[in-house]
């Protein structure tokens, strides 16, 4: 019989992550387990996730497709050191694509190779949640599975001074994040937060640069749990008038959708248990990248709105779903958790009442689509991260089939600001319809990108200009502005005015979903933008719906034959037609996200991607068409066509509903 791959105490150790999960839930602990086994065998071989199926029960091919969804989860070795560099469009903006070519010069390898030596695997990435610390790469350690960010890399010297680090063996002396600015000695000292500023008197970002803001000591020195300890022992506000007071602030959810919070929790059906809470701390959105310096520098705000959140939904398990590539943010909540439970604030009888509560946090492996609530609740049950049929909505059967509410990190933040001051207070800041404070984040081509907590209602100009400092080139003006993250619909220099606020930014043509604020200046290409950006959707998305899976590579296909001087101006009403038939014909929202930002784009500069075209292939020489269909042996080969005759016309054949008019119901 062949030698196990899996050792007797990696096995212990597995089964106690199984056991962090309820009763006959254990497939929950896949991605968990597939971590462990990672981390001890430096990838996860065939044969070791066979042992984990058997381990829990399934068949081999149900782990083998969790592996196969989640780009974190390696069935091929890497090499000592996985170096993964952002090239997004923040980042892009930056300087990213340098970084990246330094890196292949320097190690004499490409994206997905590996130096002779084995000790570098050199891959560029997706957003990476550090958009204002660009250009950055983010280094794993295959010997021990952890994860660092060297940030703010902007010449070639940075580059080897990281690559320095990691061959001297001090570039995980510490997980923080490494800059070369805040390291002169170069030893692998952390830098500590990026950026944060904002208005006079701050809440959510309050304490994100004392000294030990991580740890409980500071949080209780700072006040810290005095409010949910009030409210729970004295049972002032109950659960149901905390639901009410959280409804009366109009808070609404700050993950990207939008809709309030407190109307949310009031879709749990009564006397309905067990029931869950559901953190959505799975920051993928590029551009975005508020939730990470709250996790990493004061997790206990967190936890304690996680506390009054529970209790206001009458929820004793909680489950933080964090993006796995947030390692340091994740540690950070294990160690924050650890120090609660062992002082009684977590656990049975909190705060010596009847309430309980268990926090669980739960690492995703790399897919955008996770954000998704619903796919993220797949994930959060041990399957591919698809998005589900709604009805029934979360709130009704959720996790585990169970009542579930959903909320992002910052949503869930406001909750003790909001009990600490009272809904009126709180609806003193922002705007009637949108009331409260949030974290901007600025990125891009400015001179001071960072994280911004600000009234709802602020103007983009006043954003960029007076926190931001302004365009980061003075003789670069602004272009064009992301309001909302990248899937967002782009705006003009000439809509700056537009308050940041979701009615101000919906009035103008776009959304501000995760208030992901991605600033553009005059020397961007908006053609380099935009196959940027559906290449990021082409690459995220899950593969479940036709529109998406092929559009975004057809359109794709299109962008890269324009950047490399083989466009016709034809291929913009293609392009558009392409888009036309994606957005809304998806099974969730992701549609609309692959298609707004270049959309948006051809419709303000149209003239751009002409110009382009023009100057790149002013003999408009059509490109020569590949042989079709794929299965044909000469398939590779080139077909000596040139032209289609066929115009792109009609609409999806997906769209068959009409709208009956009133009278002919009623008749």
């Amino acid at each position: 019989m062949d030698q196990p791959l899996l050792s007797a105490e990696l096995r212990a150790e597995i089964q106690a992550l199984i056991e962090r999960y309820p009763p006959g839930r254990g497939r929950s602990a896949i991605l968990p387990a597939l971590y462990a086994i990672q981390r001890e065998l430096g990838y996860a071989p065939v044969e070791a996730q066979n042992e984990l199926a058997d381990m829990l029960g399934l068949e081999p091919a149900e782990v083998g497709a969790v592996v196969s969804f989640y780009h974190m989860i390696h069935a091929e070795p890497k090499g000592d050191y996985l170096l993964q560099v952002c090239t997004n469009v923040p980042c892009m903006l930056r300087g990213a694509n340098g970084c990246m070519h330094a890196l292949e010069e320097t190690l004499g390898v490409t994206h997905g190779e590996t130096t002779a030596d084995g000790q570098f695997t050199l891959e560029h990435m997706e957003c990476l949640g550090s958009c204002a610390t660009a250009p950055m790469v983010a280094v794993t350690q295959k010997s021990s599975g952890q994860i660092r960010y060297f940030e703010e890399l902007d010449s070639e010297e940075d580059i080897q001074d990281v690559l320095t680090l990691l061959r001297e063996d001090k570039g995980f002396d510490s997980l923080e994040r490494w800059t070369p600015d805040r390291d002169p000695e170069r030893t692998g000292a952390p830098a500590g937060p990026y950026t944060v500023g904002g208005m006079e008197e701050t809440y959510l970002t309050r304490r994100v640069n004392r000294p030990q803001s991580h740890t409980l000591a500071d949080y209780e020195a700072d006040g810290g749990y005095e409010t949910a300890r009030s409210i729970l022992t004295s049972g002032t506000p109950t659960g149901p008038e905390l639901v009410d007071m959280v409804k009366a602030s109009g808070l609404k959810g700050r993950g990207g959708a939008g809709f309030p919070t407190g109307v949310k929790w009031g879709f749990l059906p009564p006397d309905l248990f067990p029931r869950y809470l559901v953190v959505n701390a799975d920051e993928s959105e590029p551009g975005t990248f508020k939730d990470r310096c709250v996790m990493e520098y004061d997790p206990h705000q967190l936890i304690e709105s996680i506390i009054l959140t529970s209790y206001a939904i009458q929820a004793e398990e909680a489950y933080i779903y964090i993006r796995g590539e947030y390692y340091f943010a994740y540690r950070r909540l294990r160690e924050a958790i650890a120090e609660c439970e062992a002082k009684g604030y977590l656990g049975p009888n909190l705060f010596g009442t009847r309430h309980k509560l268990r926090i669980v946090v739960h690492r995703g492996a790399g897919a955008y689509i996770c954000g998704e609530e619903s796919a993220l609740l797949s994930s959060l049950e041990g399957y591919r991260g698809f998005p589900r049929s709604r009805p029934p909505f979360p709130a009704v059967a959720g996790l585990y089939a169970k009542p579930t509410i959903i909320n992002n990190v910052e949503s869930v933040c406001n909750v003790l600001h909001i009990s600490r001051m009272g809904a009126d207070a709180y609806r003193a800041f922002g705007t009637e319809a949108s009331p409260g404070f949030r974290m901007f984040c600025l990125s891009g081509n400015v001179k001071r990108p960072g994280l911004y907590e600000l009234p709802h209602g602020t103007p983009v100009r006043v954003l960029i200009e007076d926190y931001g400092g302004g365009p980061q080139h003075p003789d670069r003006p602004v272009r064009a502005v992301i309001p909302g993250g990248l899937s967002m619909q782009l705006f003009s220099a000439d809509q700056l005015e537009t308050g940041l606020d979701p009615e101000s930014i919906a009035g103008a043509g776009s959304n501000l979903g995760s208030a992901g604020i991605i600033v553009m200046d005059e020397s961007t290409s908006m053609v380099d933008v935009g196959l940027r950006t559906v290449a990021f959707f082409r690459e995220e998305s899950c593969g479940k719906c036709t529109p998406c899976r092929e559009g975004t590579v057809w359109m794709e296909d299109i962008l890269k034959r324009i950047q490399r001087g083989e466009g016709r101006t034809r291929d913009l009403p293609l392009l558009e037609h392409i888009a036309d038939n994606i957005a809304g014909k998806s099974f969730c929202p992701f549609g609309f996200a692959a298609v707004w930002g270049l959309q948006s784009n051809l419709a303000k500069f149209g003239a751009d991607w002409t110009r382009h075209i023009e100057t790149t292939n002013p003999e408009g020489q059509m490109p020569n068409l590949p042989v079709r269909p794929i299965y044909r042996p000469d398939a590779e080969e080139q077909s000596g066509l040139f032209e289609i005759a066929l115009e792109p016309v009609g609409e999806s054949p997906l769209v068959r509903d009409s709208v009956v008019p009133l009278d002919s119901a009623d008749s």
